[in-house]
C-alpha cells in the first residue's frame, strides 16, 4: 500500500531554518540517498509565520517497508544527521499509507 511520511519542523520563538540550504542541499541528498531505497517523490510545503510549524516535507514510498528500510541504518543517519545543517529543531516524522487519492498524482 502507498505510504506518506510526513515531516515537520515546529515554529517556536527559538526555531531557526535555512530554507536556502534545505532546498538546494538537504532534500537532494534524500533523493539520492533514499531514492535507491524506494523514495518515489517528495515535496515541500512552507506555512505562515503564525502556524504550529514552518516547514512540511511529504516523501512518498510504495510501502510501508521500504521508508522503514530507507529509515534504518546508514542511510537514516545521513538524512537525519544532515538536520543540524539547516535547522535547530528535530522534525516530527508522521508515517500513513495512503487509504485514498484523487487528482494529479506527487
Amino acid at each position: 500500500m502507498p505510504t506518506t511520511i510526513t515531516i515537520l519542523y515546529p515554529s517556536t520563538a527559538d526555531a531557526k531554518f535555512d530554507m536556502t540550504y534545505y532546498l538546494s542541499k538537504h532534500m537532494p541528498l534524500v533523493q539520492k540517498t533514499w531514492g535507491p531505497e524506494g523514495l518515489k517523490a517528495w515535496k515541500v510545503l512552507k506555512f505562515p509565520a503564525d502556524a504550529a510549524y514552518s516547514v512540511q516535507a511529504t516523501l512518498e514510498f510504495d510501502t510501508i517497508e521500504d521508508f522503514q528500510k530507507a529509515a534504518s541504518g546508514e542511510s537514516a543517519k545521513v538524512v537525519f544527521g544532515d538536520v543540524a545543517n539547516f535547522s535547530n529543531q528535530q522534525p516530527t516524522v508522521l508515517t500513513g499509507e495512503v487509504l485514498a487519492s484523487e487528482g494529479a498524482a506527487l
